[in-house]
């Protein structure tokens, strides 16, 4: 298994912000794309969805997507109470 791989590419702050206000970080793969450094916490977070993606494979995707709208169909929130987001801010 390949370790993770972080950029920081703060021009990607603005794109983000269109779908999440307070957006910092995503994770495809491996590969974490933040606009800023993280701190430990917010890396250990990004981490977890590496671990996520080495789970499910390419179908992490869908399945993330199924647990936004999952929530969204109960009356949550879409990403905070995604059980994906939620795995991860315990990590």
């Amino acid at each position: 298994m390949k370790p993770h791989r972080v950029y920081v590419w703060p021009w990607l702050r603005r794109p983000g912000r269109l779908l999440l206000p307070n957006w910092l970080a995503i994770t495809l793969g491996r590969h974490v794309f933040a606009w800023r450094a993280m701190t430990e916490r917010e890396l250990a977070h990004e981490l977890a969805h590496v671990r996520q993606w080495q789970a499910h494979g390419w179908r992490f995707p869908v399945a993330y997507l199924a647990a936004s709208l999952g929530a969204r169909r109960s009356g949550k929130h879409w990403y905070r109470d995604n059980r994906f987001e939620a795995e991860a801010r315990e990590a």
